[in-house]
């Protein structure tokens, strides 16, 4: 029976071709849309789910309650990994993680790799499994070194990589290494990455870092027994924080720190490792928000919703042709039911070929949406029984939804009526307004969320950084060794488009090699104690990246006492509270420095953050991981190649692309340009399928109302007061959408500013032009077919019956 009912819907439908291809084109696109939309969220969601400890491994971050708000520091200490494994009972596992790329060599083959640094417990903590190899001995000893299967197979193509002897090179000095264990290949929504594995206790700056509670260099993370709840394990470090932080509590309460609800000034709190990927504290979390992915899911549910509405109008207004149809049916017997589940066939059918089509669409779009969102989706998600399971309903509901009422409505309209071939809906008119603005509050809120995400980008990208952006290059060292930076300083000597060369530890927005970060120390002075960012330097930097001095001087070469010497920004030298900050004295615990000169403050860190304490120091033991190039010239791409030749043929093992710095500060601002394209994508969309479904009301309303229009005619109204009478309607529902739409924009957005410490204000006009923006887009899909109707013949309207 059902059959009979679907070869009938085809019959309509092919019947209806103009129709039948505008609501699927419509609906097509929207599935599709909400399909990419759907797996982006669930691909986000879908991070470190495979690690079985994921409710009881945590990374540890640190809260500090500051007179000025909340200051949050993601690393620790050395010693506190051990104090944590001794003194907190429930406490199994735990693991610093340190390194980044390093230079590797088995023979005579050299390739980076992402060398990581972890203590022994590391693999079992995490469930990365071993193909070869034991996880509990793999990391026993300092020489032992653990490969993915990929770099296994990229050092020693075909042998048995386990035994084997290689070498890293870990700062300046090559160390040996046995290879004790193969893992899998990492997973592709695995927050914690890596190529190889050694003990922590190789990190470079090991002999400087131990037992010292000064520096904060390297995230911590922490197993715990499954019987340990996450609120009775931050119980537990409260007690660690009083015995072992207490000169940083007592620095917090010099300062006028506020305490939090249970009074205290510094917490330590945690992070599962199942939120630890859109979790803005974690060190290895993506960047994004945790409202990312709802927002994704949101914004498919809207253009689904925009589609069935847009689908609901024009089954209605198409109703219209069948009003013969109907009455016939009806009077033969047919029952309402029967009526309902022949329209509502037609709607299946309808959107069985639209899930089709949008399929074919996904596949041949996924590559271009991938590229353009930075995604990295795949359909092999779809290997998951959940996610077809979860299509096959929502399908489902979008038919029920965009077919179902549309079938009930008319079905159960009044024999009588329909026998004349009269259709009277006008009953359903609220629900049809209804409708109408539902669809332009939605299109108006991606248009305003549009227009402020823009306005935030222009904002960042025209709010001066206090250094130059423009004319420094910035190089990844790549544990390049020392003769090899040397060389290139020489060789850049002789380039005339070259101002000068420096270095630092850190680098400035985020590299081609995709690394951030920062390095926080704290030291007493005055009673009190001072937590600042650290940044060790080279020679020049001040000049290199045209940094402002208030007073003082920068690092010169003339003076043999500058490596105890130390350069500070405002915010610092307010902190130390010092008439006179020049030749103040900073003792870290280990060097005592001087002030030799104060900056002006600058944005070393994104507009996300107010600006930090910051000191820079010279270390002559410190490698310069990222060198900084200042040119000046016309031609600064060509200026680009040249110097990156220079580089690679000094340091031939270079791994990462050198970039200018404006490049750099853009990628720290990838979140916010993935918004402002899916944003404008969704609005576009949302528009466009809006029109649609009101160019079918136009056409209903209009045919609903022909013969008032020929009585108004010949009556004497004018051709103009039509018009403005047909659009008005039409108007006033765009208003109430544009209203209802503004508040709920203006909360989204002021909470989105709100993650910046330098944000643009929201204007009234935003709002504004985004009202008229809605009132010319319903003006132009509305306005040919009410200046149609107002110029036809009244005779041949009136004769209508």
């Amino acid at each position: 029976m059902f059959t009979s009912y679907l070869k009938i819907a085809w019959r309509n439908l092919w019947k209806q071709k103009v129709f039948a291809t505008v609501n699927m084109a419509g609906m097509s696109i929207a599935i599709c849309a909400a399909l990419l939309l759907s797996l982006t969220a669930y691909h986000e969601w879908s991070y470190d789910n495979f690690q079985e400890n994921k409710d009881h491994v945590y990374q540890l971050y640190r809260q500090d309650n500051t007179g000025k708000g909340i200051r949050v520091n993601k690393s620790f200490s050395e010693p506190m990994a051990g104090v944590l494994q001794k003194e907190v009972p429930g406490v199994t596992h735990v693991s610093r993680i340190g390194g980044g790329d390093m230079p590797v060599r088995y023979k005579d083959k050299n390739i980076y790799l992402d060398v990581e640094m972890v203590d022994a417990p590391f693999l079992e903590m995490f469930s990365f499994p071993l193909q070869q190899g034991n996880k509990q001995t793999a990391l026993g000893n300092l020489d032992q070194l653990v490969l993915t299967q990929n770099s296994a197979k990229a050092l020693f193509n075909e042998e048995n990589p386990v035994g084997k002897a290689l070498e890293v090179k870990i700062g300046d000095r090559w160390k040996p290494f046995v290879v004790s264990a193969v893992t899998d290949n990492i997973p592709d929504n695995s927050s914690i990455t890596f190529e190889a594995l050694v003990r922590f206790e190789n990190v470079e700056d090991y002999s400087n870092i131990r037992d010292n509670w000064n520096v904060s260099s390297y995230p911590l993370m922490v197993e715990v027994a499954p019987a340990v709840s996450a609120a009775a394990f931050g119980k537990s470090l409260v007690p660690i924080t009083h015995k072992y932080l207490a000169d940083l509590i007592n620095s917090l309460k010099s300062m006028d720190g506020v305490p939090d609800k249970d009074g205290e000034l510094l917490r330590i709190n945690t992070i599962a490792l199942k939120d630890i990927h859109l979790s803005p504290y974690s060190s290895f979390g993506s960047g994004l928000r945790p409202f990312y992915p709802w927002m994704m899911l949101m914004l498919a549910c809207l253009i689904i919703g925009i589609a069935c509405v847009n689908f609901i109008n024009l089954s209605i207004a198409r109703s219209f042709t069948r009003g013969s149809e109907i009455g016939l049916r009806k009077a033969l017997g047919a029952m309402d039911r029967q009526l309902m589940l022949q329209f509502w066939s037609e709607a299946f059918l309808l959107c069985l070929v639209s899930l089709i089509v949008s399929l074919l669409l996904a596949v041949l779009l996924l590559p271009y949406y991938n590229a353009t969102f930075r995604h990295q989706l795949s359909f092999q998600l779809f290997r998951n029984g959940w996610i077809v399971l979860g299509t096959a309903l929502g399908f489902f509901l979008v038919t029920l939804l965009a077919g179902g009422y549309p079938a009930w409505k008319i079905a159960r309209v009044n024999i009588i009526q329909v026998l004349k071939g009269k259709l009277n809906l006008n009953r359903s008119s609220g629900v049809r307004n209804g409708l109408i603005v539902f669809q332009f509050m939605v299109a108006a809120v991606l248009i305003s969320c549009t227009a402020i995400i823009w306005q935030q980008i222009n904002f960042i990208h025209a709010t001066p950084l206090g250094y130059n952006t423009t004319q420094v290059i910035s190089i990844p060292a790549d544990n390049a060794p020392l003769q090899s930076r040397t060389a290139f300083g020489n060789r850049l000597a002789t380039e005339p488009s070259v101002v000068s060369v420096s270095g630092s530890i850190l680098n400035l927005g985020i590299g081609m090699d995709g690394s951030s970060g920062n390095w926080t120390r704290g030291f007493d002075h005055k009673g009190g104690h001072i937590s600042t960012q650290c940044m060790v330097v080279d020679y020049d930097y001040v000049k290199t990246l045209g940094l402002k001095m208030v007073t003082g001087r920068d690092f010169s070469r003339q003076y043999g006492t500058d490596s105890s010497g130390v350069v500070i920004n405002e915010q610092l030298a307010k902190q130390l509270n010092e008439k006179d900050p020049l030749g103040a004295t900073i003792n870290t615990g280990g060097p005592v420095y001087h002030v030799i000169g104060v900056m002006k403050d600058y944005h070393f860190e994104s507009l996300h953050k107010k600006i930090e304490p910051l000191m820079l120091t010279m270390d002559a033991q410190s490698r310069m991981n990222y060198l900084f190039v200042r040119v000046n010239t016309d031609h600064p791409a060509a200026a680009m190649a040249h110097i990156s030749a220079i580089w690679k043929e000094v340091n031939p093992l270079a791994k990462n692309t050198p970039s200018f710095l404006d490049e750099n500060v853009d990628r720290l601002y990838r979140q916010e340009g993935r918004f402002s394209r899916i944003f404008m994508s969704g609005a576009i969309l949302a528009i466009s399928i809006s029109c649609m479904g009101l160019f079918a009301i136009a056409v209903m309303v209009v045919a609903q109302r022909r013969r008032e229009i020929g009585i108004r005619k010949v009556l004497g109204a004018s051709v103009g007061s039509i018009v403005v009478l047909l659009s008005g309607d039409f108007l006033k529902l765009v208003l109430i959408a544009v209203l209802v739409a503004t508040p709920l924009s203006w909360y989204l957005m002021q909470r989105w500013l709100n993650g910046f410490a330098f944000h643009v204000e929201i204007r009234w006009w935003m709002f504004a032009g985004v009202c008229l923006l809605a009132v010319v887009v319903a003006l132009a899909t509305t306005g040919l077919q009410t200046i149609r109707a107002a110029l036809a013949n009244p005779a041949a309207s009136l004769k209508v019956d």
